[in-house]
């Protein structure tokens, strides 16, 4: 038998070390990001109404005071429009939003509302 086929060199040992040691690396760096809060900004008509952690529990009325187009909530980490005066309402099946990059739009009321962070995971989702 051929003894240079049973030799392992450095080399491998750096490729086997390498291989052991990506997967435990990936779990550290997400365990990180999920650790960050994202940041919600709002958008109306391309102008900033302002941001917001998702810490701290509340309700955001975009529009007339008296009656405003939408409310926009913030619960548990999640943003979601709550209601929307819009004709399809296509924002509000968007749903709580928490994830850093993800977005929900009302293109008839003009508003955007993004979030921003610590961005780990997947480069895009499908449904």
């Amino acid at each position: 038998m051929n003894r240079n086929l049973c030799r392992v060199t450095v080399l491998d040992l750096l490729l086997i070390a390498g291989l052991l040691g990506l997967p435990g690396w990936a779990l550290i760096v997400s365990w990180r990001a999920a650790r960050e809060q994202p940041v919600a900004y709002i958008y109306e008509n391309n102008r900033l109404l302002g941001a917001y952690q998702l810490d701290r529990d509340q309700l955001i009325a975009i529009g007339d005071k008296a009656r405003p187009d939408m409310k926009i909530e913030i619960k548990g980490g999640a943003i979601r429009v709550a209601e929307s005066d819009c004709p399809k309402g296509v924002c509000k099946q968007a749903g709580w939003v928490r994830t850093p990059g993800r977005s929900i739009v009302c293109v008839p009321n003009k508003v955007l509302i993004e979030l921003r962070g610590e961005r780990k995971g997947y480069d895009a989702e499908s449904y």
